[in-house]
């Protein structure tokens, strides 16, 4: 404080500013007529001050500006709009989270710098705390609702102020709570939510998402929504809508059925106009209005409605359907934030059923079209808004219903009974009302002090508007933004579709609400940006000071959103009343879905980066159960090949590694519950029994819990008691010799080149072999008496785990078979076999090479000196599928990207019925080299590799080392015919490849551009 006065000396400009804005006069906030010129002053000097202490802003929370002039005079002055929008931008400056102004790591390590966090901190606390005043925000929704008036008419001043507006409000929810000085219990958040829906914020949000030139603040406006629900937890929020939607069966059912037991229509219009809280009849004075208590409903309005309706202009969305809505009391009693006797039943089931029966009851008076209320008080007077003489209608009296009037039911149980269908098709007339209709809810008790339960129910009301209204333009219009600025958070598009597409799926809304949502182009950008997120955390864990866990739950709400959208798909699937066209659509994109091998080798590439210490178990269980979903979600697919698609996926999980994320996940198996053992399980049997590859389950870790599971009996089904049990069974009789010591071991053995060999028995399960060397060598003789029988292969994974932690694990084999008797067995030899066998990966084979003295040089010198004239890029590709494991597999996977970027130029601009896999699709969209991404295990061997770095170099990719990231890249300024004949240089094209039956190449175009000219052929249809 005392460096804050001794600013404040020194600078008698910023104590003119604050004295200058205006002044108090009783209760009145006098504006000086020069104000918006200090307010400029004050955004300049703001944008000019020291960037690490923020001195000015410190001074400014120190002299409680905010509270004593700055929302004073927002609410003083009405029909000046320079200074009403020059005052909200000040204050959107004043409001900027603390972490966009300094960097709190750095400053939080020096005593100066924690001080200016302090005291920016207490800024935006008292500016929260300022805004506790309903005046205030309704200050800004009167605005906001002004600028919307104006429809196409708005310029660009216009969206300017209400983009400034929509960021002040999400700067004020953003602020934390923290130490404000409130009593006890009650929460400021729950407060300014409470006072922001009761000046039906919400309708104007929606308007705003929907309406005109909404471009500028389409991803404030996400973070508004994200802030709104942020302490909102799901299940709250699902019971709450179940509640709403069991209610709406039984008054439908009722009205429907009783309609001639309405009781009569009482007219109570005065204490309607004086609960009013946005009402401009407190404006008159800067007392804090009182509002008497008091809930009300419309109904048989249809005549005064279809005439307000011809005033409303765009704020009415007044569609011809809207203006022609049949109104009676039947059709409407279920509009808008739910009928008086719903919500009483939700109010008392929403929270604890024990609470106190004295507390506050919530009344909704819900109040057709937005402007009706706020007109009334203007009934009969003119005012001048931007120049234009508006006259106010008069509004008739509001014809309700007596709160304590309960209709009879004629049932003796007073419940009715309905079929499913009969639930079903209420459920859809009361969301098609909900849609059309125009009912804003207009809360009473503003100075009511609200709980969590009271916010809950509020946003209950505004989930189910702003799905059938604003959540598909909002999210598909984001990707949009998001495509066109790089530096824009990508946070909120996941969370959207992760929060939101449940309660879709719950209230079964048709799918033109949300087929923006559910489409191929979202999932596609998501795996696109998982795959991103998932190189720079690569990158990311090679810097010391980098700080991960913000960058890991990005990848965890694209992991959560993926697979919320897999399982809406899954859930619309099964609804029975979706028409044909629906139908169609969704089959299309369950197959497009299960094609895109990029979706697919995302997880594998998300498992494989697991880290205990960097990674959160709940993190791995969503993967691995997204993963599971994926795979039911191709099983269930109209894809030809189905179960090749499956097998390939599958296969990728075989390696030790993948199987150790499954065993560290399985350790919790008591907690995980009972669908995340299955998806553990499952998987772990396509790997011990489909792919018969059990010795990766010989994992110390796998092995202690499944004897943790059998001895302790834990329930489980019978296949899963069958696999543990093979699996115990298969390794108790593996054979294996365990010496009894180890200290006089000298390791004896020639060292061979890097050379494979395949055993007999695995050419026969269809292992390629590798070929013998063209010239006869001392090394190929060495390397053909050392063949590998099963017993020896048996061993090797027991031998190699009792090794894996010495400091020569190769040499540890070595000694462990010669003390078995078996001594011709070399080191090179050891490490081929663990390679083969899959006990290490690629990665760990190059590490393990790297320490034996000879290497591939050898190799590459005899290509070099091989006399026939052979193109290089020929040599390197013969090397690889002559010498390293499964190289004609790379060089088919290093093609297929090749082809994959081919066909997403080509057919960028163009609808196509077979989908382009999200990688290349994006990457050609924003001319972008293409990276080529290591998913597996084995391709990460692969691209660390010299001679596959070396075979990239002479294609002309750029290396990791060069574009300075993780994975090599195709340059974007290859054109599709480069690309093309890049990769024929690796090989014959496959004519049955998926997207392109034949290829024909225009080389002598007139013109002398590069043309692909292809026809392309679905598979299934040649």
């Amino acid at each position: 404080m005392a460096e804050q006065m001794e600013w404040l000396t020194m600078n008698p400009q910023m104590l003119s500013v604050v004295s200058s804005l205006g002044s108090q006069v009783g209760e009145t906030y006098i504006a000086n007529p020069n104000c918006i010129e200090i307010l400029n002053d004050m955004r300049q000097k703001m944008a000019v001050e020291d960037r690490t202490l923020r001195t000015l802003r410190r001074a400014i929370g120190f002299s409680q500006v905010v509270k004593k002039d700055l929302l004073p005079l927002l609410i003083s002055v009405k029909d000046d709009r320079k200074v009403i929008d020059t005052t909200i931008k000040v204050l959107a400056d004043l409001t900027t989270p603390v972490e966009c102004l300094l960097p709190v790591e750095v400053m939080s390590k020096s005593e100066a710098g924690r001080n200016a966090i302090i005291e920016l901190n207490w800024l935006l606390i008292s500016c929260k705390e300022t805004f506790l005043d309903p005046r205030g925000t309704r200050r800004i929704i009167d605005h906001i609702r002004d600028i919307l008036y104006k429809g196409e008419k708005m310029n660009e001043n216009d969206c300017d102020t209400l983009n400034d507006c929509v960021i002040l409000l999400r700067n004020v929810l953003h602020i934390p709570d923290g130490m404000m000085n409130i009593a006890e219990g009650v929460s400021g958040q729950n407060q300014i939510m409470w006072n922001l829906f009761a000046q039906n914020f919400d309708k104007a949000l929606i308007e705003m998402i929907t309406g005109p030139r909404r471009n500028d603040r389409r991803i404030a406006m996400a973070q508004l929504v994200v802030l709104l629900y942020k302490d909102q937890r799901v299940a709250t929020l699902q019971k709450l809508l179940n509640l709403w939607m069991e209610a709406s069966d039984l008054s439908e059912s009722s009205e429907d059925n009783e309609s001639n037991t309405s009781p009569p229509e009482e007219e109570s219009f005065s204490s309607l106009v004086t609960s009013d809280p946005i009402s401009d009849s407190s404006d008159n004075s800067d007392k804090k209005p009182e509002v008497k208590l008091t809930g009300k409903r419309k109904q048989s309005m249809k005549q005064s409605i279809k005439k307000q309706d011809e005033t409303q202009g765009s704020w009415g969305m007044g569609s011809e359907s809207d203006q022609k809505m049949d109104c009676s009391s039947s059709k409407m009693s279920d509009c808008g934030y739910g009928t008086q006797a719903e919500n009483q039943e939700s109010i008392s089931t929403s929270s604890n059923e024990d609470e106190s029966s004295n507390r506050k009851v919530l009344i909704i008076a819900n109040v057709k079209l937005a402007n009706t209320v706020w007109y009334k008080q203007k009934t009969k007077k003119c005012m001048t808004r931007n120049g234009i003489k508006i006259k106010r209608r008069c509004s008739k009296p509001v014809h309700q219903k007596p709160i304590n009037m309960i209709k009879k039911s004629r049932y003796a149980n007073g419940k009715v009974s309905l079929t499913t269908q009969e639930k079903e098709e209420l459920k859809r007339k009361k969301l098609m009302r909900r849609f059309h209709s125009n009912i804003v809810n207009m809360k009473a008790f503003l100075h009511h002090t609200p709980n969590g339960d009271d916010v809950a129910q509020l946003l209950k009301e505004f989930t189910v508007d702003f799905l059938l209204k604003a959540y598909n333009t909002l999210v598909s219009e984001m990707r949009t933004q998001l495509l066109l600025d790089s530096t824009l958070d990508r946070t909120h598009f996941s969370w959207l579709i992760a929060y939101f597409l449940k309660f879709a799926v719950q209230l079964e809304l048709d799918l033109h609400y949300i087929r923006g949502v559910l489409s191929y182009e979202i999932i596609s950008f998501l795996t696109y940006e998982g795959a991103n997120f998932c190189e720079q955390y690569e990158l990311m864990k090679l810097q010391q000071e980098c700080d991960i866990s913000t960058h890991i739950r990005k990848i965890h709400l694209i992991v959560t959103a993926i697979r919320e959208l897999l399982q809406a798909i899954n859930s619309y699937n099964k609804i029975k009343h979706i028409s044909d066209d629906d139908r169609v659509y969704l089959t299309n994109l369950q197959k497009d879905i299960s094609e895109s091998e990029d979706l697919r080798c995302l997880f594998v590439l998300l498992l494989r980066q697991f880290s205990p210490e960097i990674h959160s178990r709940q993190y791995l269980r969503d993967v691995i159960v997204t993963n599971h979903v994926l795979l039911t979600f191709i099983e269930n697919s109209v894809v030809p090949d189905t179960k090749s698609i499956l097998h390939n996926h599958i296969k990728q999980f075989v390696p030790v590694e993948m199987m150790k994320q499954y065993g560290y996940l399985l350790e919790c198996f008591e907690e995980n519950g009972h669908f995340v053992n299955d998806c553990v399980f499952t998987m772990m049997h396509h790997v011990a029994g489909d792919l018969e590859h059990v010795t990766a389950l010989f994992q110390p870790l796998i092995l202690k819990t499944f004897n943790s599971i059998w001895e302790n009996e834990f329930e489980i089904c019978d296949d899963w008691s069958d696999l543990i049990e093979y699996v115990i069974h298969k390794f108790i009789n593996t054979p294996r010799t365990i010496p009894t010591s180890l200290k006089n071991y000298e390791p004896n053995c020639t060292i061979a080149a890097h050379r494979k060999e395949g055993s007999k028995e695995e050419e026969k399960k269809g292992v390629s072999s590798f070929n013998d060397d063209p010239v006869p060598s001392q090394r190929s003789v060495n390397c053909r008496s050392n063949r590998w029988n099963q017993r020896e292969c048996d061993c090797l994974y027991w031998y190699y785990v009792q090794s894996a932690n010495s400091p020569d694990p190769v040499g540890g084999v070595v000694a462990l078979y010669a003390a078995a008797g078996i001594t011709n067995k070399s080191r090179i030899g050891v490490i081929e076999q663990l390679l083969k066998q899959d006990v290490i990966t690629g990665c760990q084979y190059n590490e393990l090479m790297k320490k034996e003295p000879i290497s591939t040089t050898i190799n590459l010198e005899k290509l070099k000196v091989e006399k026939q004239p052979r193109d290089e890029i020929e040599l390197l590709k013969d090397y690889l599928m002559n010498e390293e494991k499964m190289g004609d597999k790379f060089i088919t996977w290093l093609q297929k990207v090749l082809l994959e970027t081919c066909y997403a130029k080509t057919f960028l601009d163009e609808k196509n019925k077979q989908a382009i896999e999200p990688i290349a699709h994006y990457s050609a969209m924003l001319k972008e080299a293409v990276p080529i991404i290591a998913w597996s295990c084995e391709q990460v061997g692969m691209l660390q590799s010299q001679v596959f770095l070396l075979l990239l170099h002479k294609l002309g990719f750029q290396l990791p080392a060069d574009a300075g990231k993780a994975f090599p890249r195709i340059p974007s300024t290859w054109s599709s015919r480069t690309l093309f004949s890049k990769a024929v240089k690796l090989g014959p094209i496959n004519q049955d490849w998926t997207k392109f039956k034949m290829f024909t190449l225009d080389y002598f175009n007139d013109d002398g551009e590069d043309v692909l000219s292809s026809t392309v052929v679905k598979s299934n249809d040649a």
